[in-house]
């Protein structure tokens, strides 16, 4: 952009004006303003570095520590090709795909010291999200307390599956008795005479309880008894019993019928659906905070590279003032102002690089990147921080456009699609089923009970299994059984209980309704104000611009001082770095109103299903 001659730039005219990074001026000026002609240049050129940053269509790089620069994209977006912003007419920033901007951009301060080698990482904003959505502990947490909840809902139903048992008993006693009634004819002996028997026992049964309540038990059942000794004393012996029982228990009152019974399998199924939507809230969480920290490192790293520019063009414009000051072509007090400049950016470039490092660890960490444990990697011997050696790329360019949502359309989605609201239909579903149960335990315990017997007895295990199915030999019973407390009181706290917290619940869903008209309104409100700021931001830099300029004329006609010149440029340099962040906060509220609708995750295209 200098020339190394000495001579003037060819083609100039006699207005000595500064357009489009260009200087032109008459050869009558030339010698008069050489000492001026580099500072303006330099000045211009960290202008046009940083007005590039906020200009679609013009590319930027960041140099690397092993030496490389790549690229990143242009944003685009914008509406209108015509639009007049920091790169319109007045402006000092040069379009094009080689500009001042672009060579102030390239070169990147490095500190002093080694410093390793870091890795580059490009990321575009719709990975970010997936790597986040598949590796976040959050999401992770939500997606296995949604397993626990299934796994809660397979137990309530395994209530009611039935069980079998089946079991045997064998035993022998060899006992002393005098007994005439045990013994027969053989207790006139006087003296006492072993009376040895052994018994025999087996079962099988068949229960479980039903959804109205019934309890069920189905059994068949063998007992053998041999007595030798005994004689004919009891007829005949061996002997083998055998009975087939059927026995029933139904509620009336109190734990009676299907809502009762299903109770808990319902609420249990509420409680999966509910971590279902607790899934979907964590992710739409999640993926507006990697969003927000996405665009927080682009405005960084877009930053940085501003600030890199600035830093260096200072430490050039000390040089040269240092040279003329030797050469006697400037007083020391201009080289005492630009060196308080130099401080100024040597500032601001220090606080770019930490908001990058820290904008970089916000995003990574949302990502967990670089593994489970960062502990672990610490107490394995890094002594450097986890993602230290990573310079992350971001790649996407944000939507610039306007959005514009009407408020109606926007209230029903989000009382449609926001998980955190249509959980609280699935929990009061659940207080009701519980407010029903303590209802339930008010009343007294009344069971009708009733069993059937079939029996049997032979002196074979055949023939006694034949009598059984003959009909003839049988038991049965039917009864009530009333069981009520003296004091209820118990049972009747529990539902007064049980029923204020579904009022609590009912009043907690009526006081998220109102949050939500609140969140979406202010959404929509803040949607339209920062892209308003956004606007107004490019035209504050322009007209900075423009003040910058004329003062810059009135410091080559002598009439103004480079205090002044400066103070104007650190005012349009912090209005610069306004205008980005005020686009960066657009870019953010476009989340934040996708998030309070709850169609974010829709907006990124991805599904929290299970896989």
């Amino acid at each position: 952009m200098t020339q190394s001659d000495g001579q003037p730039p060819a083609g100039t005219g006699a207005q000595g004006s500064i357009r489009s990074g260009r200087v032109s001026m008459t050869d009558d000026t030339w010698k008069a303003s050489a000492r001026r002609k580099v500072a303006a240049l330099s000045h211009l050129a960290m202008l046009a570095g940083v007005l590039g940053l906020l200009t679609p269509g013009v590319g930027v790089v960041v140099g690397q520590q092993d030496g490389s620069t790549p690229t990143v994209p242009a944003e685009s977006g914008d509406e209108s090709g015509d639009e007049q912003g920091p790169s319109g007419p007045g402006s000092t920033a040069v379009p094009g795909p080689s500009t001042a901007a672009d060579d102030a951009a390239k070169a990147v301060v490095v500190p002093s010291g080694p410093e390793p080698r870091r890795r580059r990482m490009e990321l575009t904003v719709d990975d970010a999200v997936r790597t986040a959505l598949a590796r976040n502990f959050e999401v992770r947490i939500a997606r296995l307390t949604r397993r626990i909840a299934e796994r809660e809902l397979v137990v309530q139903r395994a209530v009611f599956d039935p069980f079998f048992s089946l079991g045997g008993t064998y035993s022998k006693n060899r006992r002393a008795t005098a007994s005439f009634i045990e013994l027969g004819d053989d207790a006139v002996t006087g003296t006492a005479v072993l009376n040895p028997f052994e018994t025999t026992n087996f079962s099988g049964a068949f229960g479980g309880r039903t959804l109205i309540g019934t309890t069920y038990d189905l059994s068949v059942g063998e007992s053998g008894f041999d007595r030798p000794a005994a004689g004919g004393i009891y007829g005949f012996n061996p002997q083998h019993s055998t009975s087939a029982r059927a026995v029933l228990t139904q509620p009336l009152l109190k734990g009676a019928w299907y809502p009762y019974n299903s109770g808990q399998i319902r609420i249990a199924l509420n409680s999966e659906r509910m971590a279902r939507e607790d899934l979907e809230a964590a992710s739409q969480d999640l993926v507006f905070r990697v969003e927000a920290a996405y665009w927080e490192l682009v405005f960084a790293t877009k930053n940085l590279q501003a600030k890199t520019g600035a830093l260096e063009l200072a430490q050039e414009d000390l040089s040269k003032a240092q040279k003329e000051e030797k050469a006697g072509t400037k007083a020391r007090i201009y080289v005492t102002t630009v060196r308080g400049q130099l401080a100024l950016r040597e500032v601001e470039h220090g606080d770019a690089v930490l908001l990058l490092e820290d904008s970089r660890d916000v995003l990574l960490q949302l990502l967990n990147h670089g593994g489970d444990s960062l502990k672990g990697r610490w107490q394995a011997g890094e002594d450097v921080g986890p993602y230290d050696d990573t310079m992350v790329i971001p790649t996407t360019d944000g939507d610039r456009s306007e959005l514009a949502p009407e408020r109606d359309v926007s209230l029903v989605m989000a009382f449609s699609k926001r998980p955190d609201y249509r959980r609280y239909d699935f929990e009061l579903d659940s207080r009701s089923i519980q407010v029903e149960l303590a209802r339930n335990e008010l009343r007294p315990q009344l069971d009708l009970t009733g069993s059937w017997e079939q029996l049997g007895l032979d002196d074979s295990i055949e023939g006694a299994f034949s009598s059984v199915g003959s009909g003839k030999f049988y038991a049965w019973s039917v009864g009530v059984q009333l069981r009520m407390p003296l004091s209820n009181r118990g049972p009747k706290s529990a539902y007064r209980g049980a029923r204020d917290q579904l009022r609590r619940l009912s009043w907690q869903k009526m006081e998220l309704e109102n949050r939500i008209v609140v969140e979406v309104d202010a959404s929509i409100r803040r949607l339209a104000s920062l892209y308003r700021k956004v606007g107004r931001m490019q035209e504050v830099v322009r007209l900075k611009e423009e003040e910058l300029d004329a003062e810059r004329k009135k410091l080559d006609a002598g009439t103004s001082i480079p205090f002044t010149v400066h103070t104007i440029e650190n005012d349009l340099v912090a209005q610069q770095t306004a205008a980005l962040q005020a686009l960066t906060d657009y870019l953010t509220a476009k989340a934040e109103y996708y998030k309070a609708t709850g169609v974010l995750l829709e907006r990124h295209d991805v599904s929290v299903a299970e896989e």
